[in-house]
């Protein structure tokens, strides 16, 4: 029997509800948030009030070039970050909390009150250190977002947002994944976003 994989970039992602904390991304003294600015604000606003869900924000190292493969055994390659200092669930849900509200997709947004839609966010990070380690590190992001109703948690509809950053092939300490995380996770938010706020289907919800 073959042991539980991780989720891949060209893999189906798994949702589940348990959250991850992204590892090598902070360490003891650095300041307990994270912020992904900058964040321009939306010239598409949607007229409906956002309850805000992250479901999953998980990290995985790939063996060198895994991710830009076409192998659709990708998961194969992948195995999760470990580490023993790293940045919370809760603060990462503020950071995508304070990202949403710059962006002003959303009339409100919030974590836990009613809502006219609730929106579920995946990501998950992919550090692949290219070819034979002689090249920059590639940290790849995906965001999976679903749009449900809040009555019945029926999906009104799915989308996907890749993101990208290069960071240094030396990394001899878990702030050199810091910034590349951050701005490959900021990118890959952005593209979602971007989907959802130009959808005309959601003028008729």
């Amino acid at each position: 029997m073959q042991p539980d994989r991780p989720p891949c970039i060209r893999c189906g992602l798994s949702h589940t509800w348990t959250l991850v904390a992204v590892g090598l991304l902070l360490t003891a003294c650095q300041p307990p948030s994270v912020h992904l600015a900058p964040v321009v604000p939306t010239q598409h606003p949607l007229p409906y009030s956002a309850t805000i869900r992250l479901a999953d924000l998980s990290a995985y190292a790939v063996e060198p070039g895994a991710t830009l493969t076409t192998d659709p055994r990708l998961q194969n390659f992948v195995s999760p970050v470990k580490s023993g200092s790293s940045l919370s669930p809760e603060q990462w849900e503020a950071a995508v909390l304070d990202y949403i509200l710059a962006r002003q997709t959303f009339r409100t947004v919030n974590k836990k009150a009613a809502a006219d839609v609730v929106l579920t966010l995946h990501v998950f990070v992919y550090i692949d250190p290219g070819v034979e380690f002689k090249f920059n590190h590639t940290y790849v992001a995906r965001t999976e977002a679903d749009l449900s109703d809040p009555q019945n948690g029926r999906v009104i509809t799915h989308y996907s947002g890749l993101g990208k950053a290069i960071g240094p092939v030396s990394r001899s300490s878990p702030e050199d994944d810091q910034s590349p995380i951050k701005e490959a996770v900021r990118t890959s938010l952005n593209d979602v976003f971007g989907k959802i706020e130009s959808d005309v289907r959601l003028a008729s919800l």
